[in-house]
């Protein structure tokens, strides 16, 4: 599961079209993004319309939720307390960094002859 911190990559950028009036800001797939929270609520609703034209979600799936630093949204207008819309922990994988990349980068330096600085402790 994912921790906040952590970077993840979007794998799943298609959404029903009701998403688009809810959300302000969508990932996008092969895009980065940090995990701001993890959470549990709900997915997949099934809208409900009352005899006054009033929208309700009727049900919904139980789902692991996380919130993205890059992508800040509204609340959850069909929630009974204020949580932030978040997005389906499925649409998105663990960063696989490169590891040799950041080996190298540490070993910037190693055999390089070492340097007198006049004023220093050593020189």
């Amino acid at each position: 599961m994912f921790q906040n911190g952590q970077r993840v990559v979007c794998i799943d950028d298609s959404f029903e079209p009701w998403v688009f009036d809810l959300y302000k800001s969508l990932p996008k797939k092969n895009s980065i993004y940090t995990v701001k929270a993890v959470k549990s609520g709900r997915s997949n609703p099934q809208f409900v319309v009352d005899d006054n034209a009033n929208l309700s979600i009727g049900a919904a799936e139980f789902d692991i939720l996380i919130l993205l630093e890059e992508l800040p949204n509204p609340n959850d207008p069909h929630s009974s307390i204020e949580q932030e819309l978040g997005f389906r922990a499925e649409r998105f994988a663990p960063l696989q960094e490169d590891l040799e990349e950041n080996e190298e980068v540490e070993m910037v330096g190693i055999g390089q002859e070492e340097k007198d600085y006049p004023g220093f402790p050593g020189s």
